[in-house]
Parts: structure tokens; C-alpha cells; sequence
């Protein structure tokens, strides 16, 4: 623990402005998940486990906000004049944010490998690995919290945070780097269906949202300071509270407007075949695709036709 030996003043500091980034995020995080409602809510079909994922997502980060913002208050005003009264208190509201933070987790994991399965055309192969990690997450985090009153029992619960983290990072890395590759591998295919097509499913943009990258670029900056002890965690830690709800918020923003990779478009995607360079100059193409019912033809391919067309009536009369 390097940084075991830092003055109580700095501490008091780092869980001020820790306390602090979560407020500010929560503010961001409430603004999308409304926004998410109010366009899901007034769609013609709605999506009711949406909805619902929405709002239980929003209540227990709600529930987290709260527990955070009065255990801060009890450990930097009230323990300094009653240390023994809030001893209680502080270690349930301690006790609750760790079980909404370990929930919020699960949620944003659980909707991620949701993506994952969507952009990959519903192939359940290819979320196996992180479906496994998904249960390693669960059970690390349900073994942390039964330990947490154990207070003999503070290394294992490091060990277990560390591992529900790692697993958690983990699973997120993967899924990111499957679902961006698979969306940047298609934006380089779409070219040829034009550049609307292209900006309106597979912009960076819109990887960047699709693949929740946000969480897992945090994560893996977190995990070195908590399993090390370095008091800077505590920074981190509010940043990665904040990137597990707003990460999955911005996902639900674009499924909300419509503009989120579906089934559909992935389907269509992936059955998809161009020519090479040297086909399309002499104005052949290995399949036609249809889009929104317009046939999608090389243009010298019709001039061909045409001109064959000029040729027989020559010829006939």
C-alpha cells in the first residue's frame, strides 16, 4: 500500500471530490436516461423491457447517488464530532452503495452481451466467453458483499474486488473490441452504399457508443490503483461509477432514436457482396442489393444494357 502513510486532510479531499464527479455525472447520466423515456415512451410500439431496464437502472443508481452522498457527509462533518454514533450508520450506507454499484454493474454487463449478440446477427457463439465472465461477475460480487461484515476478512474482500472489477473490465474490453470490429469491418463495406448509409449506422461516432468503450477504457486505468492500494482509486472509482451508467445510457439514447445498429440492418449487412475493383470498372457486380425496395445497379452495367437494346433494333429494321 504505497500510499497507506497520506494525511487524513488529502483523504478528506480525494472522498470530497470523488463525491463530487458522481453528482456531476448523476446530472448527466438523469438527462439521457430521460430523454431515452421520453421518445421510447412515445413511440408508437413500446418497447416495455426498455423501459423497464430504464427505470430500474435509474432507481438503484438513484439508490447509489443517495447512499454515497450521506456516507460522505457522516465520514468528512459528522464523524468529526460523534465517531461512535455514525459507526452503525456509515457501515450500512457503506454496505448499500456496494450493492447498487455491484447491481449497476451487472445491469450495464448484461446489456452489453445484449449488443454484442444483436451486431453479431444473433450468434450465440460468439457471447459464450462473455457470458462466462458475466457469471464470474456475479459471483465475485455476491462473494464480496456476504464478506463485507466479516472484519477479519479484509484482504479476501480486496482479492474479490479486484477480481469483480477485472472480470467486469474484462468482459467490456472484449465485447468492445468484437463489437467495433465488426462495425468498423462493415463501415469499410458500406463505402460503396453510399456515404448517408454509412454515417447514419457506422460513423466512429456511433462505434464508439454502440460498443460501450467508455466504461472499459476507465476500467482498465481503475483496477491497477485499487488492487495497489494508490489513494487516487478513489478519483477512478467515481469515474468508473459514472461510465457504467452513462456508458449503457448512450447505447439506449440511439435504440431510443432509432438510429442504433438492429437485427435488421445487421442481417442485411452481412449478406452483402461486392465486386472487386476490376468487376465494377467493367461494370459487373457479384449481387444487387435492395435497400428500402430501390435496386442498386452499376450504372454502366445499365449503359450496357441499353446500348445492347440500340444494337437489336438496328439490326431488326
Amino acid at each position: 500500500m504505497e500510499e497507506a502513510s497520506a494525511s487524513p486532510l488529502f483523504l478528506a479531499k480525494l472522498l470530497y471530490a470523488g463525491n463530487a464527479i458522481v453528482m456531476l455525472m448523476y446530472g448527466i447520466y438523469f438527462t439521457l436516461v430521460v430523454i431515452c423515456l421520453h421518445y421510447l415512451y412515445n413511440r408508437r410500439s413500446r418497447n416495455r423491457l426498455l423501459l423497464g431496464y430504464l427505470i430500474v437502472s435509474l432507481l438503484v443508481t438513484t439508490v447509489f447517488l443517495a447512499a454515497s452522498g450521506k456516507y460522505t457527509e457522516l465520514i468528512l462533518i459528522e464523524s468529526a464530532t460523534n465517531p461512535l454514533g455514525i459507526a452503525k450508520l456509515s457501515a450500512r450506507l457503506d454496505l448499500a452503495q456496494r450493492v447498487a454499484y455491484s447491481v449497476k454493474i451487472w445491469l450495464a454487463d448484461a446489456l452489453l452481451i445484449y449488443r454484442l449478440w444483436v451486431v453479431w446477427v444473433g450468434s450465440f457463439m460468439i457471447i459464450v466467453f462473455p457470458c462466462i465472465l458475466f457469471v464470474a461477475t456475479i459471483a465475485t460480487g455476491i462473494a464480496g458483499v456476504a464478506l463485507y461484515y466479516e472484519p477479519t476478512e479484509v484482504q479476501p474482500i480486496v482479492h474479490l474486488g479486484v477480481s469483480f472489477h477485472a472480470c467486469s473490465v474484462a468482459l467490456n474490453v472484449l465485447v468492445t473490441v468484437l463489437i467495433a470490429g465488426k462495425l468498423l469491418y462493415q463501415r469499410r463495406l458500406t463505402k460503396d452504399l453510399g456515404e448517408d448509409h454509412e454515417r447514419q449506422y457506422l460513423s466512429l461516432l456511433a462505434v464508439f457508443a454502440e460498443s460501450g468503450a467508455l466504461y472499459g477504457i476507465v476500467g482498465i486505468i481503475y483496477i491497477p490503483l485499487y488492487a495497489t492500494g494508490n489513494n487516487m482509486d478513489l478519483i477512478f472509482a467515481a469515474l468508473l461509477e459514472a461510465a457504467s451508467g452513462i456508458a449503457p445510457a448512450l447505447i439506449l439514447l440511439r435504440m431510443a432514436l432509432g438510429v442504433a445498429v438492429s437485427m435488421k440492418t445487421q442481417a442485411l449487412l452481412s449478406t452483402l457482396k461486392f465486386g472487386n475493383a476490376a468487376d465494377r470498372e467493367k461494370g459487373f457486380t457479384h449481387s444487387t442489393t435492395t435497400i428500402g425496395q430501390v435496386s442498386t445497379v452499376p450504372s454502366s452495367h445499365i449503359t450496357r444494357v441499353d446500348d445492347n437494346k440500340h444494337r437489336r433494333n438496328l439490326s431488326s429494321g
